[in-house]
């Protein structure tokens, strides 16, 4: 008799989470295209200005949602650094620094209106993807050995 195979699989969620995970994708589409079909088509000059300063305000008030967000994980890192090993708690203060930068760099971008627009935002924000996606991928190794 052989033995099931137990390979951890990168993205697997039980079908429980699958079915929420595709409920708020169904739901996040269709706020998207009701939101799409609303500002289409103005009816007058008017709507198209309240239209703009909306998208305005979404942009502010999303990128310091953003920036708490990150902040939150930035503090979520740090906390679980009290209780790690010292190969962990470098790479957890790692990735305490970069999502607290990262979050830091949202509210720059409301400053300056838009990520890419100063080179220096844009670099910085690139910097923070890379280090995420290097963190995430020793995270991954170790934890398959």
């Amino acid at each position: 008799m052989s033995k099931p195979n137990k390979e951890k699989k990168l993205l697997a969620v039980s079908p429980a989470a699958g079915v929420r995970l595709s409920i708020l994708l169904i739901a996040l589409a269709g706020f998207g295209i009701w939101g799409w079909n609303l500002s289409a088509n103005p009816g007058s000059p008017g709507q198209a200005e309240n239209q703009a300063k909306l998208l305005q305000a979404i942009y502010e008030y999303g990128n310091y949602i953003e920036a708490v967000i990150w902040g939150l994980f930035a503090v979520g890192f740090a906390v679980l650094t009290a209780k790690a090993t010292v190969k962990e708690r470098k790479h957890r203060l790692m990735a305490t620094l970069t999502f607290f930068l990262f979050g830091l760099s949202d509210i720059v971008e409301v400053q300056t209106g838009a990520w890419w627009h100063p080179w220096w935002l844009f670099l910085w924000k690139s910097c923070c993807v890379i280090s995420m996606v290097g963190l995430l991928i020793v995270y991954l190794r170790d934890r398959d050995s």
